[in-house]
């Protein structure tokens, strides 16, 4: 049996708020440089140029959060970088690309990004990957993404490198979590969105193998106006919990409906979207504070919100300034982290390549990253760039820790559970699911 690890004793930093002006963002950094980046494939210099990295999620819409946070990401990535004199000599820039979070409109955006900003690298899409990333992949460019979407979990597409953990993970981790828990009669609603079901099939598996009985499994239809007969179905079931990823309007329609037929909520146990500050502050205006507090909890991807690596990232963040509105929102948001850790990697892959091209620069990735017998550890670009000048071989453990990539080129990751901390208005990590623990 695997014991979750413990984190609320001593942890003095806590998860943010995700909440920022996505169209503000966009505007600033458009204004950081429009050179073409897919330059410089040979071993010279690139001193002097700019080198284009498309971040392409949606900006507007009801998923605009996913923009700010990446964004926050890229700026917070390439600034020590460029403060480091840059990738062989040539500085970064961060441009924006909307996808309105439609794949209609994804496709047309990141023809546009590829055709405009020449990009030497991509971060982004998340749930839009699907649509946007053949098209920068088919272009032989570098794509770093945080989509959980399981179609990438056996991928083999040599430029595509995910740094966020499969949805079928977040499944198995949900389905732990509470079957190890006493949440054993619980029930599971979930949106009929695709971003919401990819994690519904591992969730059954691993909460039915581990001796779980869902006494209500009900999908809903997203943004209706009730749910009141979904509600009362559940209701009568008798759940001691709900195990639940909806969008924010349907999560305060369901569960202020639900919280007003049965007098209180019972624990929910909800995904990585749960954190999210645009849901957290439509949940709380709709059941209150002291009932979020109570009953609302999640499981995310984990990050250790300590050591050299996310040091470095924190004081990068927020040294910001008016480049991200509020940038201490993000000091916690793992998909910032991961987003900024592809930066850094990026820049040394680059060094060690001799080269900006990522058709010769992105086969370095993993040197850069994996684990290997005698390899030097650095946590930040400017210590990798002084152990690659003095000729040694390197791993990178930045802000999210290792980011070991699988033959898929996903990083693995474990999960936490967490707590909602009224103080600063975010869900904190009070506890760690070890990867051992999901790895079946």
């Amino acid at each position: 049996m695997y014991a979750d690890v413990d984190l609320t004793a001593g942890r003095a930093r806590s998860w943010a708020v995700l909440a920022v002006a996505a169209a503000a963002t966009m505007a600033l950094a458009a204004c950081a440089g429009s050179s073409g980046g897919t330059s410089g494939s040979s071993g010279s210099s690139s001193s002097g140029k700019t080198l284009n990295i498309g971040v392409i999620y949606p900006y507007t819409g009801a998923n605009a959060d996913q923009g700010a946070v990446g964004m926050a990401g890229c700026l917070s990535g390439i600034a020590p970088v460029n403060a480091a004199g840059g990738a062989l000599g040539a500085k970064f820039a961060c441009l924006p690309f909307d996808t309105k979070g439609d794949p209609a409109d994804a496709v047309p955006a990141a023809n546009q990004m590829m055709s405009s900003a020449e990009p030497a690298m991509v971060i982004g899409a998340s749930d839009d990957a699907v649509a946007t990333a053949p098209i920068v992949t088919g272009q032989h460019v570098t794509n770093f993404a945080t989509i959980g979407d399981p179609h990438f979990d056996n991928q083999t597409n040599p430029y595509f490198w995910r740094v966020s953990p499969s949805d079928a993970l977040q499944g198995v981790a949900l389905g732990y979590y509470a079957a190890k828990h006493n949440m054993t009669h619980a029930a599971a609603v979930f949106s009929s969105d695709l971003g919401a079901q990819t994690s519904v099939p591992p969730l059954r598996t691993e909460y039915k193998r581990l001796g779980g009985k869902f006494t209500a499994d009900v999908t809903l239809t997203p943004g209706q106006s009730s749910y009141r007969t979904e509600v009362q179905q559940i209701i009568a079931s008798h759940p001691d919990s709900l195990i639940s990823e909806m969008d924010p309007q349907s999560s305060t329609t369901f569960l202020s409906e639900y919280q007003q037929l049965a007098g209180q909520l019972p624990t929910v146990l909800g995904t990585q979207r749960t954190s999210n500050s645009d849901w957290i502050q439509a949940v709380i205006a709709a059941i209150g504070p002291a009932s979020f507090q109570k009953s609302i909890k999640s499981i995310t991807p984990y990050v250790p919100l300590s050591g050299t690596g996310y040091d470095l990232f924190n004081t990068s963040l927020l040294g910001l300034g008016s480049k991200v509105q509020d940038p201490g929102q993000y000091v916690g948001q793992p998909y910032t982290i991961g987003d900024y850790d592809s930066v850094v990697i990026t820049a040394l892959a680059m060094t060690v390549a001799k080269s900006t091209s990522p058709k010769t620069y992105n086969s370095f990735i993993t040197k850069v990253t994996a684990q290997s017998s005698g390899a030097t550890v650095v946590h930040n670009y400017a210590d990798g760039l002084k152990a690659l000048k003095d000729g040694k071989t390197i791993q990178y453990v930045g802000a999210s820790g290792p980011l070991v990539f699988d033959k898929h080129h996903s990083a693995g990751r474990a999960f936490s559970f967490d707590d909602y901390d009224p103080n600063s208005k975010s869900m904190n990590p009070s506890s760690v699911i070890p990867g051992t623990a999901l790895s079946g």
